[in-house]
């Protein structure tokens, strides 16, 4: 709760009466929350604002605007939650630090690593609090690892793989058509590729705050469905579109800890449903597997495993969950990351996604020169020499 305990006032870009992430990842969480009120959304247009607060029966005082200038002049917000296309993320979310507000961005923060730099700085300067969109760092899976991890059941880390499939349409031969610029290699106004922006900055950002920031990374990135059918909710509009995204990543090299990582994301379906991921982090003294529906921990499965065996008995036993919240899946993790904000405990930080989007930087880098090591020294990524 804010420090007066009165409700943030939440002021939402991009909640759309025609669907989308906002609605079914934010509004679970907003509208049931003593701590926070919807006082305002923004959208391309008045009526389309109006449409979707009468959609979703937001309160009545609630107000429809057509710019982020005029909702954030009007002091009825607190905090400004963008939840659009990250080619907008740019214009619209720096008049709002600019107002002094408090901001939560869906990530990617921005198009380019420069881009986020200027608004993480920004954000310093004019003392607002920020909010990345890595939410799985706030979520059950990751708290139940961390106290595996702390509690030294399986000693000193010496190495990890993870190896897994989004299992979502949107890396495979299937496109809804919101999504057209997922088929891009290189959208305009963007660093590297926006899909493997989004999907490897996701799951990196979760393996990251666990073992080790990496130092030093060697990727190889692939496109292995260079044909997409585009669907309009289920039925197909196109067939055969050309692809040149890259759908299929692997990432070699170490943390800072000199800890060992292989990452492994491969585009379309897992073999078979519910097994889209296996991840070990391996110990002196014993070992961690992770197994779910999906790789992508920002969506959540409801089928995530957590198993340790201890070398020495070569005992295998399930870990149970920490508690979650009760709601919706792709709510659950968004969630947790406004109760952590409105309690004044920490969340994943403009900062982050600087130091997530520099690390993709390197990834596309060392693709482009045949997987040539990237080493992170004396703050920035160069070739290794």
């Amino acid at each position: 709760m804010s420090s007066s305990n009165k409700p943030i006032r939440v002021g939402v870009i991009g909640l759309s009466a025609g669907g989308g992430w906002a609605p079914v990842a934010h509004l679970p969480y907003l509208q049931n929350s003593p701590k926070y009120t919807i006082t305002a959304v923004c959208n391309s247009s008045i009526e389309s604002g109006n449409k979707a607060i009468e959609y979703y029966n937001l309160p009545g005082s609630t107000k429809a605007y057509d710019s982020v200038e005029s909702m954030c002049d009007s002091d009825t917000v607190d905090l400004v939650v963008c939840v659009v296309v990250v080619f907008s993320h740019y214009k619209l979310v720096k008049p709002a630090i600019e107002r002094g507000k408090d901001v939560y961005v869906e990530w990617p923060l921005c198009g380019t690593t420069e881009e986020s730099k200027e608004l993480a700085q920004l954000a310093e300067e004019k003392g607002v609090r920020t909010i990345i969109g890595f939410q799985s760092r706030a979520g059950h899976i990751h708290s139940t690892l961390q106290e595996v991890l702390q509690s030294g059941r399986i000693g000193k880390v010496l190495a990890t793989h993870i190896v897994g499939s989004s299992t979502t349409p949107e890396t495979g031969n299937r496109l809804d058509k919101r999504y057209l610029y997922f088929k891009e290699r290189h959208a305009e106004g963007t660093n590297g590729q926006v899909t493997l922006t989004i999907y490897m900055g996701h799951t990196m950002d979760f393996l990251a705050s666990l073992v080790g920031q990496p130092k030093t990374v060697s990727a190889q990135l692939q496109t292995t469905w260079p044909k997409v059918n585009i669907l309009d909710g289920d039925k197909i509009i196109e067939t055969n579109v050309k692809k040149t995204a890259s759908d299929y990543a692997s990432l070699h090299g170490v943390t800072e800890n000199d800890v060992p990582y292989t990452y492994v994301l491969r585009g379309g379906d897992s073999f078979q449903e519910g097994d889209g991921l296996v991840w070990d982090i391996i110990g002196d003294k014993g070992q961690i597997r992770v197994t779910g529906a999906t790789i992508m921990f920002n969506i959540g499965a409801d089928n995530y495993k957590i198993l340790v065996k201890d070398y020495a008995s070569g005992k295998i036993e399930t870990v149970p969950m920490h508690e979650k919240l009760s709601l919706p899946l792709l709510a659950q993790n968004v969630g947790m990351v406004y109760e952590r904000f409105a309690d004044d405990k920490s969340v994943p930080t403009f900062e982050d996604a600087v130091r997530r989007h520099e690390f993709l930087d390197a990834v596309f880098t060392s693709n482009e020169d045949s997987g040539s090591v990237q080493t992170f020294a004396a703050g920035k990524w160069e070739p290794l020499k």
